[in-house]
C-alpha cells in the first residue's frame, strides 16, 4: 500500500476529500482533509437525474481535490453512492470527472458501500473486538451492518437518506401530521425487513454515523446488548 493516499466520497449531498498517510498497525494518519457542499441530488425530486449545476460543482470539486492529491504526491481514489447510483444520467459526471478533473469515479453498489462504512468506523473507534451493529444515514440512503472485526457479517443499504426521504415526503417544505406518519411507516417498513435477522444476531455495541453533509463524524450510541 502507498505510504500516502487519497480519497473522495462522492455523496448525495457533499464531496468529502481525505490525504492520509498510512502508520502502523494498519491504520491512518489524516493529512488534510476537504469538504464540498455540491448537492448532487438537487434534481429531480425521485433523484433519478443529477443537475447540470450539481454536476457542474463537482467536477469543479474534484478537480481541486485531483491538485491537491498531486501535491501530496498521493494516489487518488473516489467512490459514488446513492444520487449517482441512482441517477439516470450519471455517466455524464463520470465521463467529465475523467476528462476535465482527472478522477476516475467508481460507482459502488449499497451493500459495499456498507462494508467500507464499517472499515471506516473500525478506523476512527477502537471497537474491533466487539460486535457492532452499524447504522450510517446519509443523503440518499441508510446502510445499516452487523459487523465483528473486519467482517461485516450483515449488510442492508436502504433507500431512506435523509434528503431522498425529505424530497419525497416534504417537497414543500411543510410538516404535517399525514406526511410525517406516511414518512415513518416507510421507514419502519424498511427496517422491518431485517430486524428479526439483526435481532437474532445481536451486538454488543450501536454505532450511528452520519454522511449526508452536516458534520462528518461518528457518534457512539452506547453499548446495547441484543434482547
Amino acid at each position: 500500500m502507498p505510504e500516502t493516499i487519497a480519497a473522495v466520497d462522492v455523496g448525495t449531498n457533499s464531496l468529502h476529500f481525505v490525504v492520509a498517510r498510512t502508520t502502523d498497525g494498519e491504520r491512518f494518519e489524516v493529512l488534510t482533509r476537504e469538504k464540498e457542499m455540491v448537492r448532487l441530488g438537487s434534481g429531480s425530486t425521485d433523484m433519478k437525474e443529477l443537475a447540470p449545476a450539481a454536476i457542474d460543482r463537482a467536477v469543479e470539486a474534484l478537480g481541486r481535490f485531483r491538485k491537491i492529491a498531486d501535491v501530496h504526491g498521493a494516489p487518488l481514489r473516489a467512490v459514488a453512492t446513492s444520487a449517482v447510483r441512482e441517477a439516470e444520467n450519471r455517466k455524464d459526471l463520470l465521463k467529465r470527472a475523467r476528462k476535465e478533473a482527472g478522477v476516475e469515479i467508481e460507482v459502488v453498489s449499497g451493500v459495499e458501500e456498507a462494508r467500507l462504512i464499517h472499515l471506516g468506523v473500525l478506523q476512527a473507534l477502537e471497537v474491533y473486538d466487539r460486535r457492532l451493529l452499524l447504522c450510517d444515514i446519509g443523503g440518499g440512503s441508510t446502510e445499516c451492518i452487523i459487523g465483528s472485526g473486519f467482517d461485516a457479517i450483515e449488510r442492508e443499504s436502504l433507500q431512506v437518506g435523509c434528503v431522498a426521504s425529505t424530497r419525497r415526503f416534504f417537497g414543500n417544505g411543510k410538516l404535517s401530521k399525514k406526511r410525517w406518519k406516511e414518512a415513518v411507516t416507510e421507514v419502519e417498513a424498511e427496517f422491518q425487513q431485517f430486524a428479526g435477522l439483526y435481532r437474532a444476531l445481536g451486538w454488543q455495541e450501536a454505532i450511528g454515523s452520519e454522511t449526508a453533509g452536516i458534520e462528518n463524524d461518528h457518534r457512539t450510541g452506547g453499548t446495547r446488548e441484543p434482547g
